[in-house]
């Protein structure tokens, strides 16, 4: 059985596939599920394609600027493997999440419908929307970026750029798939809300319409339900907390990095060339897709927090001393649920919690951070970095593609 859910997946699925965020060889099996089919000798060679194709692409970007390898370039290699090696090593957690997601709307869609009630999950148009937009945004900035530059000939060398230099491509991807499932997330406990919203007043019976029976009936589902949603949850920081932790660092590091050399290299008081303005404004519109990305995300996980905490307000509204006894003891017991899982929040492999108050912190730290490096910018280490960067960019716009 295939629910709407793996529908919409398929896309987010098959991108993921194609950079190496998850194993080909997880495929879908009758059931709707994702099973691992380690007899599959096409999956296999598939595998073995992709990682060279990576690994050529990687030989290229590194290599071609007649053999000098720039401390630029590495960081991009860097961040690229990090986030494709921390997301494979989650692998397992991520495919027992996906199918999580699958088994929990077999359960919720038929409760849901038998109670008219629509669940917010976006469609697989608005989805396809949102990616096309997205990657047309992408193919739209490194054409314009290539058409404005002094570049005079591209070849395949380009490939390389796209997958280790900005605007980073596997960014675009990371962004798409952890919204797609931070929104999924978002929506199902939003329908549970809708739960409690159809339920009679005050919970109590309704003559023709509503019996204790039915509305404890009910009331366990959900119970039922919301714990199951959290366990997913939790899965979710479990197989996606290591790829949050390195796409937050590193994005952090490029923001501090590249504002620091944007103003270093290009001064303010200084009065720029034609080109140096044309490369200001690219620079500075790759920096602000860096934040609107992590911003996504970001905001994701708040409004999963504020469905959750909708869930406790509709708890404490009850006034337990008239309610019906099975009634009263269903949310006694659901009120102890909430509080064993009131606590489990999103985070970056453990580190730090992915919430409203990590924007406060980056702020915090990214002035903090980029202080430091002006009062250091006379450091050996940071001239070092300076000279090399300059030169990359420098040897980079000349002829040599």
């Amino acid at each position: 059985m295939t629910t709407v859910f793996h529908v919409t997946l398929r896309p987010f699925l098959i991108l993921s596939k194609c950079i190496g965020l998850i194993d080909i060889s997880y495929t879908v099996k009758p059931t709707g599920l994702l099973i691992y089919n380690i007899k599959s000798v096409l999956h296999i060679f598939l595998e073995i394609i992709r990682f060279s194709v990576l690994l050529i692409c990687n030989y290229m970007y590194i290599f071609q600027l007649n053999s000098e390898v720039h401390l630029i370039q590495i960081i991009g290699i860097v961040k690229f493997w990090i986030v494709i090696i921390t997301a494979r090593l989650s692998n397992n957690r991520i495919i027992e999440f996906i199918n999580g997601m699958i088994e929990f709307d077999r359960k919720l869609t038929p409760i849901s419908t038998s109670l008219l009630i629509q669940q917010h999950s976006l469609s697989k148009k608005h989805w396809d929307i949102f990616l096309i937009s997205l990657f047309a945004y992408f193919i739209v900035f490194v054409s314009l970026r290539i058409f404005v530059s002094p570049w005079k000939t591209v070849n395949i060398f380009l490939s390389a750029h796209i997958l280790f230099s900005p605007p980073f491509f596997l960014d675009f991807v990371v962004t798409s798939f952890l919204c797609f499932f931070l929104q999924n997330l978002q929506a199902r406990f939003r329908t549970l809300n809708d739960f409690w919203k159809f339920l009679p007043a005050e919970s109590v019976a309704v003559f023709n319409q509503w019996t204790h029976i039915e509305i404890v009936f009910l009331m366990e589902k959900m119970r039922l339900l919301h714990s199951e949603l959290s366990e997913l949850l939790k899965k979710f920081t479990l197989g996606y907390g290591p790829l949050l932790l390195a796409f937050f660092t590193f994005n952090f590091s490029n923001l501090l990095i590249g504002f620091f050399f944007m103003v270093k290299i290009h001064p303010l008081s200084s009065k720029p060339t034609a080109l140096d303005f044309k490369e200001q404004i690219f620079t500075f519109i790759m920096y602000a897709q860096i934040v609107i990305f992590m911003l996504s995300v970001i905001v994701c996980v708040s409004l999963i927090d504020d469905q959750r905490t909708k869930i406790i307000s509709y708890l404490r509204l009850y006034r337990i001393s008239n309610l019906h006894t099975d009634v009263k003891l269903q949310i006694k017991m659901f009120m102890n649920q909430m509080s064993v899982f009131e606590f489990d929040q999103i985070t970056a492999f453990g580190l730090f919690n992915v919430n409203l108050n990590l924007v406060v912190s980056i702020l915090v730290l990214g002035i903090t951070g980029i202080t430091t490096l002006v009062q250091m910018k006379h450091h050996p280490m940071i001239m070092t970095l300076n000279n090399d960067t300059k030169s990359y960019l420098t040897i980079a716009h000349k002829d040599v593609h």
